[in-house]
């Protein structure tokens, strides 16, 4: 079983979806601003990450595409809906792909904002032409008893816990060392909530109503080079997407698009034209 954060993480903002939207009044939209001109690709960014660390793919993309830089709910400038759930984050998100007119979109997710993707491309399937998963995982990596020693972990040692697992997720030890930095400007409180969230989320089980053809990128952290495709998409929760990609980008952290923006850009370019197979991309 994965037990690392980033793949915890990767599932955060979920109750599975079973209630009826426009229940809780959703967060505002919160899209930064677009830029570039071509088809629409909007950015979603995962706990503790920022618009800004989309920026070096966002500007390869933005020669032939037009980028939407949307903030995830509890970070920046967007509000946090109380209680959190994924379905108030998947309205935000919504309401932001909305102001960029009516075409659909390329939607691209990191992390916890795969999953708010993915709700998106579930519950608004006209909006989506595509969707890109990058280090997400679609189910829950950890078990009732980690789950409970995880939270007791970051009540009782908030900083010394986070700072353990955003220090893996880092390339090397000055990358991690910096996004741990990054990740303690957002709220205690609301990566907490997050965090917990992540660890009873399970979308795989929605995963089969999937509408869009799917790009999962993954590193080689979450998918190691000797596993088979079938076996890493049972583990994160990709087995019942029906029309599913992968990629694999060696020699990266959690954050690939820090440490290989042009060739995620590149794989997105591919992907949304004709599809690419699944292949180890060194």
């Amino acid at each position: 079983m994965r037990k690392h954060l980033a793949a915890v993480l990767a599932v955060a903002a979920a109750i599975t979806l079973i209630g009826v939207r426009g229940l809780l009044p959703p967060a505002p939209p919160a899209a930064l601003g677009a830029f570039g001109h071509g088809p629409t690709i909007v950015l979603v960014h995962g706990l503790g990450s920022n618009t800004g660390h989309w920026l070096p793919m966002a500007r390869d993309l933005a020669r032939d595409h037009r980028v939407v830089l949307v903030e995830l709910p509890g970070h920046g400038q967007a509000r946090m809906p109380s209680p959190l759930t994924l379905e108030d984050a998947a309205l935000a998100l919504d309401r932001a792909i909305a102001e960029q007119g009516d075409e659909p979109v390329v939607l691209v997710g990191h992390s916890v904002g795969g999953l708010v993707a993915t709700a998106e491309a579930l519950h608004a399937p006209g909006r989506v032409r595509a969707l890109v998963l990058v280090e997400s995982a679609l189910r829950p990596q950890i078990g009732p008893d980690d789950r409970e020693a995880l939270m007791s972990a970051l009540e009782h040692d908030y900083r010394g816990t986070l700072h353990d697992h955003y220090v893996s997720f880092g390339r090397d030890s000055a990358q991690g060392e910096w996004l741990y930095r990054q990740a303690l400007e957002v709220d205690p409180a609301v990566a907490k909530q997050w965090i917990r969230l992540a660890c009873t989320a399970d979308l795989s089980r929605a995963v089969h109503e999937l509408r869009v053809p799917t790009l999962a990128v993954l590193s080689d952290r979450s998918w190691p080079e000797g596993e088979s495709w079938a076996s890493c998409a049972d583990t994160l929760g990709y087995r019942g997407v029906p029309d599913v990609s992968a990629l694999r980008v060696t020699g990266v952290g959690h954050f690939v698009m820090l440490d290989r923006p042009h060739v995620l850009a590149d794989a997105i370019r591919r992907f949304t034209r004709a599809g690419v197979p699944v292949v180890a991309m060194r």
